[in-house]
């Protein structure tokens, strides 16, 4: 998708969030090439961290812009590589079990998806990680938001903390936790799909099945095999 500098320009200066709705930082400035297509954003984080988002981690919506987070931008082109290969695939056996295409055609063809699907699966291998990555660390944040909301929780019975102040850090904890969740689940569910696609992209058999040729016999055997046949003759005259 491609965004314009007219579509951006006059959220710089405001807050900036992720797609789950949490503040990033602050966009202070865009870059853009010559045609005015935003390249893109300058984010600040705390006033103090300056990160330059590309626009494949941008995504418009009505609010303003969002940042996609790595992970997904990474987990989406990988699922779109395996279901390209797949669909090959598929469309190559069928097309020769059907006759369409002549067998040189169909091995050329094969060969170069067998390589592009062993090249893939390294890359696929290394987004599964980091999505594992990612899921773990949703887990151990969502955690720590539960022990924070029942420290506030003890504290407010015990009433060492205000009715606002408990209302207040209870109210920001559960909602950071439910966001948290929000993505976790999206990881996993990512995570589900590239591993499904992996595996129908694995399981597509090929139309003509290789018969091994037959196992040459040992020098012993083929030696008692070249043996000439004692005949008997008996002589019953």
């Amino acid at each position: 998708m491609v965004i314009t500098l007219d579509q951006v320009d006059k959220y710089v200066g405001q807050l900036i969030k992720d797609e789950y709705g949490r503040v990033i930082g602050k966009l202070v400035a865009t870059f853009s090439n010559v045609s005015g297509e935003v390249e893109t954003l300058e984010v600040v984080i705390n006033d103090t961290l300056y990160e330059n988002v590309p626009v494949s981690r941008v995504k418009l919506t009505p609010d303003g812009p969002v940042i996609v987070s790595e992970w997904k931008v990474l987990a989406t082109e990988v699922e779109n590589k395996l279901d390209r290969v797949k669909r090959r695939l598929r469309a190559t056996e069928e097309l020769f079990r059907k006759a369409s295409i002549p067998a040189h055609a169909y091995e050329e063809l094969k060969k170069k998806l067998d390589n592009e699907f062993k090249t893939l699966k390294e890359e696929v291998s290394k987004v599964k990680e980091l999505l594992r990555k990612r899921a773990g660390e949703l887990e151990d944040l969502v955690i720590r938001l539960e022990k924070d909301l029942t420290n506030m929780q003890i504290l407010y019975m015990g009433n060492e903390v205000s009715d606002q102040a408990y209302k207040m850090a209870s109210e920001l904890l559960r909602n950071n936790k439910a966001k948290a969740l929000d993505e976790k689940r999206d990881v996993e569910k990512h995570l589900e799909l590239i591993t499904k696609l992996e595996s129908e992209a694995g399981e597509i058999k090929p139309a003509v099945e290789v018969t091994p040729p037959p196992a040459k016999p040992s020098p012993k055997e083929q030696g008692r095999s070249e043996q000439p046949i004692q005949v008997q003759v008996i002589d019953v005259t």
